[in-house]
């Protein structure tokens, strides 16, 4: 059983993880399309980690039903 400080620790770790994600995705998304300033490596790894990030919260939140 987890406790509640454990629960909240890991909310908020989801939601930092998430913010800092989506932060380099739009920060490479506006190098590659807006400055025209390519970084396709950077550009994936970000969209990955990205998805990645969705999936554990959704998969967490799931499994707390």
């Amino acid at each position: 059983m987890k406790t509640t400080s454990t629960s909240k620790s890991e909310n908020i770790f989801n939601f930092v993880f998430i913010f800092l994600t989506s932060l380099g995705l739009g920060y490479t998304l506006v190098n590659q399309f807006l400055l025209n300033k390519p970084k396709t490596e950077l550009l994936v790894v970000m969209i990955c980690l990205f998805v990645i990030s969705i999936a554990s919260w959704q998969r967490r939140k799931m499994g707390k039903l």
